[in-house]
């Protein structure tokens, strides 16, 4: 799924600058997804599974990502 593809569509699909304390955890989420997509198409299943699927990773990542912001935000160099 690419960013456009997103409902509701993202007001800005400019790219967006990681700070290199999350870029590790963005590039590998961004890898388990694909490789979910992928394998869920190979398994024949259908989109609808495949969309649920990729919500939970979504969801997990988000988690994921929030617990990484809090942690740099309490480090005394950003704020």
């Amino acid at each position: 799924m690419r960013i456009d593809q997103l409902e509701p569509t993202p007001s800005s699909a400019d790219p967006l600058e990681i700070p290199l304390e999350l870029l590790e955890s963005v590039r590998r989420h961004q890898s388990h997804l694909s490789a979910l997509i992928v394998s869920l198409r190979a398994a024949g299943l259908d989109e609808d599974v495949v969309e649920a699927s990729v919500r939970t990773l979504v969801d997990s990542y988000a988690h994921d990502l929030t617990v990484a912001i809090r942690t740099m935000m309490k480090e005394p160099h950003h704020g």
